[in-house]
């Protein structure tokens, strides 16, 4: 049994640490509905200014004690244990970031989700953040709206685009993740699937030239979408859409904030 415990010195300049940890560690494949995730955490806790260092290894029994998906679905408890752990820490933080599939029939579209919760000893969950991103595809507007112009011929260029999705509040996600997912990655163009046959590919471009959009109604769209569909909820909606431009040595960016 080890007399002292180097952790429980007095540090040099005695000055609270706002947060240390570890990550990423990687969990289980979590399989909920038509949803695959594969997902990775992260966890914080404070430090006294009196102590040393924290018992990072009581971190990772935290992790371990708690099931892959509980963890993603409840990421409070993880931070309860955390400070049941961390018996001198007052804030606790856990991040969870995954890579995930969506199914449709024998396809399926990527996303990427994101869950942030700041937990305090005797008041609970101070904020919660919950985000989503998936690739799209758009058709510039302006390029399309000169060709016409002086042509008289539809031609424009086409990029991916990347959106993303946050929402922060206090309160708990009051939709279900699948249904949210889904119906997410078809308010714009609809995001990318894993296979296109000719058919689907003349089907895909017609729809990008009948409605080019701008980064600007992108985000619009979206956050439109956003404000209906968790109305009531309290909290903000933060909508980011980057647009990798294909004939452009820069990307177009735009990000808008609502209150939900």
């Amino acid at each position: 049994m080890l007399k002292r415990d180097i952790h429980d010195d007095k540090p040099e300049h005695e000055i609270r640490v706002d947060a240390v940890g570890i990550g990423w560690i990687p969990l289980p494949p979590i399989v909920k509905g038509r949803i695959i995730l594969n997902p990775m955490v992260k966890v914080l806790v404070d430090l006294p200014f009196n102590k040393r260092g924290a018992h990072l290894s009581r971190s990772y029994r935290a992790v371990k004690s708690i099931s892959g998906q509980d963890l993603f679905e409840r990421p409070e408890a993880l931070a309860e244990r955390l400070l049941e752990l961390h018996d001198y820490s007052r804030r606790a933080v856990v991040v969870l970031r995954a890579e995930g599939l969506l199914i449709e029939g024998d396809d399926y579209r990527r996303f990427k989700a994101f869950k942030k919760i700041v937990y305090e000893r005797g008041s609970g969950s101070l904020r919660r953040v919950v985000g989503y991103g998936f690739t799209t595809t758009n058709a510039c507007p302006c390029a399309l709206h000169t060709s016409l112009q002086l042509l008289g011929k539809p031609f424009t260029h086409i990029q991916r685009v990347l959106v993303e999705v946050y929402v922060k509040s206090r309160g708990s996600f009051p939709v279900e993740e699948e249904e949210f997912i889904a119906e997410l990655s078809e308010v714009v163009q609809p995001s990318l699937k894993g296979f296109l046959n000719r058919i689907n590919e003349v089907d895909f471009i017609r729809r990008l030239v009948e409605k080019p959009m701008f980064v600007e109604d992108i985000v619009r769209e979206v956050a439109y979408w956003l404000k209906t569909r968790l109305s009531g909820l309290g909290g903000v909606g933060v909508v980011k859409a980057i647009s990798l431009e294909s004939i452009h040595e820069y990307n177009a960016e735009a990000v808008l904030k609502i209150n939900l």
